[in-house]
């Protein structure tokens, strides 16, 4: 029976201590990493503990080729090493998730990454392939030149999606200005959860034309904002009872979908103390310009 080489054997103990300092880094990560938000936050969980699994699995799987001292190929070491490989690529895809401040780029970014990374674990996992120095270079090189042309693209498309906006934004209030509507601070008649350092009257940017009082988009995402910062405040302690005939509970913005929505719709959800604490909810579309007409709704 052949017993394991020198050099197999430096190999096989050398991917101890690595696992063992990914698994440290990892679990420091776990603990003392910053506050997200919930639906990242579990994804980050799960692939935390993928990570601890695949560093675990390759100090158990290089322990015990160690003990059973017999020889082994260098499919056998690869194999043995993957595990390894999986927790870091599983570490700077989440890393780079975190990094990226919008959804679409991280689609556009994360995307490319994936897809290469699933082309390197199936030639590392293939009988065909084997790792030597001048592959592990090449693949480091290639990996540095795709994320260039990533990056590179990634700022394209950052400079176009600024620029858009900025251009969508100018023609919508050219729209509305040319359709007589004209902006207008008003004070809301509902009220939320009060804040010490907050005033408890809330001025809304509203439009106005011919006396009706109208919101648009960006007016109710603030005030949707707003309203899940004070309820969200209040429900950790940081707040008092709002204290008012009508309080707002909260508020649903619906954008235009083609084919599925024509137009986009805003519920809001309203309690009245005096009516026996009942929540109403009522239902506004947005109108031929794209602005909501809350006259009727008595929230301003």
């Amino acid at each position: 029976m052949k017993h394991l080489s020198g050099g197999d054997r430096a190999a096989l103990q050398a991917l101890v201590p690595l696992a063992g300092a990914l698994g440290v880094g990892t679990i420091f990560a776990l603990f003392f990493g910053g506050r997200r938000k919930s639906g990242f936050a579990v994804f980050e969980l799960f692939a935390i503990v993928a990570v601890l699994t695949a560093v675990g699995s390759t100090a158990y799987f290089a322990i015990a080729l160690l003990h059973q001292d017999e020889a082994i190929s260098s499919q056998d070491l690869t194999q043995t090493a993957m595990p390894l490989l999986v927790a870091v690529f599983l570490l700077v895809f989440v890393s780079a998730f975190a990094r990226m401040p919008a959804t679409g780029l991280r689609i556009f970014t994360l995307f490319p990454l994936a897809l290469f990374g699933a082309v390197i674990a199936a030639l590392l996992a293939s009988s065909t392939w084997s790792a030597d120095p001048a592959s592990a270079s090449l693949v480091a090189l290639i990996m540095l030149g795709v994320g260039a042309l990533v990056g590179v693209l990634a700022w394209l498309v950052d400079r176009l999606d600024i620029g858009w906006d900025r251009r969508w934004e100018h023609q919508r209030l050219t729209r509305l200005y040319a359709a007589g509507y004209l902006p207008a601070d008003r004070t809301a008649r509902f009220v939320l959860p009060r804040q010490e350092a907050a005033s408890d009257l809330l001025e809304l940017p509203c439009w106005v034309r011919k006396g009706q009082v109208y919101l648009d988009i960006p007016g109710w995402l603030l005030l949707r904002r707003q309203a899940a910062d004070r309820w969200r405040s209040f429900a950790i302690g940081n707040g008092r009872p709002p204290t008012g005939s009508k309080i707002l509970v909260h508020v649903k913005v619906g954008f235009r979908i083609p084919v599925l929505r024509d137009r986009a719709v805003v519920r809001v959800s309203v309690l009245e103390p005096a009516r026996g604490g009942k929540t109403q909810m009522r239902e506004v579309r947005a109108n031929e310009d794209g602005v909501f007409d809350v006259t009727d709704l008595k929230i301003v």
